[in-house]
């Protein structure tokens, strides 16, 4: 129980964590029920509630990481002592 990770309400805009771009998060990959590791590109804007990310591993053709929606109840913290 002391590892599980609640995600933000959705119905709850002030369950929303700010994470400063840069910061490491665990997110929903987009169209998958799967959490991986991504970067904070940009912060959640009130307008929306999504933060831009780029997922590590998420590589185009060319090398470059795209960046992706992800709505804020969909994003939590990366836990202490995870791998970086």
């Amino acid at each position: 129980m002391s590892h599980i990770i609640p995600f933000p309400k959705r119905t709850d805009p002030s369950s929303i964590q700010d994470f400063p771009p840069g910061r490491h998060v665990l997110a929903v990959y987009p169209g998958t029920t799967a959490l991986y590791k991504a970067t904070v590109v940009q912060a959640h804007k009130r307008k929306t509630d999504d933060y831009v990310l780029e997922f590590d591993d998420d590589h185009e053709e060319d090398g470059s990481l795209p960046q992706r929606l992800v709505p804020f109840h969909r994003v939590v913290a990366l836990p202490d002592g995870h791998r970086q």
